[in-house]
């Protein structure tokens, strides 16, 4: 069982490798200065109303500060603001800017060609249970981490 677990550990980072080679590469070609980090917070944002830095930094698994200088680097681009938020003085809502929204449809774009690249061959049956396996693995892999912490 241990050569099949590594195999699928190998798929898993090539895939991924593959993903954020594609994101830079689309950065690049976009002229956008960020790293896919960053497309994966505007994706949040873009996703998400009333997105949160405590939200972004649950669901990329990150600290809270890390992402905060994050979200103050998109500031600094114009692709980001923040709103306060209504019920709670202490936070803040962010939001995309025009040119954030811009930024990140460029980006969607260029990461939609990757996706539809890497499912290439692949049969709508065989696309679906891949993703009914990943999404056991990664629930597995949450209640792992929470239940080790």
């Amino acid at each position: 069982m241990a050569d099949i677990e590594r195999d699928i550990q190998t798929a898993l980072i090539g895939i991924i490798s593959g993903l954020k080679h594609a994101m830079r590469f689309a950065m690049q070609e976009s002229s956008t200065p960020l790293s896919p980090l960053y497309f994966i917070i505007l994706k949040m944002i873009h996703d998400h109303e009333n997105c949160t830095a405590i939200m972004i930094a649950q669901r990329c698994g990150r600290d809270k500060g890390q992402i905060t200088r994050l979200i103050k680097e998109l500031e600094k681009y114009n692709m980001v603001r923040k709103k306060q938020n209504p019920a709670d003085k202490r936070s803040s809502f962010i939001e995309l800017t025009q040119q954030g929204t811009q930024s990140f449809k460029t980006l969607e774009s260029y990461d939609l060609e990757a996706l539809t690249v890497m499912t290439q061959g692949l049969s709508d049956e065989q696309l679906q249970q891949y993703l009914e396996v990943s999404m056991v693995m990664a629930d597995n892999l949450a209640r792992y981490e929470r239940s080790s912490n």
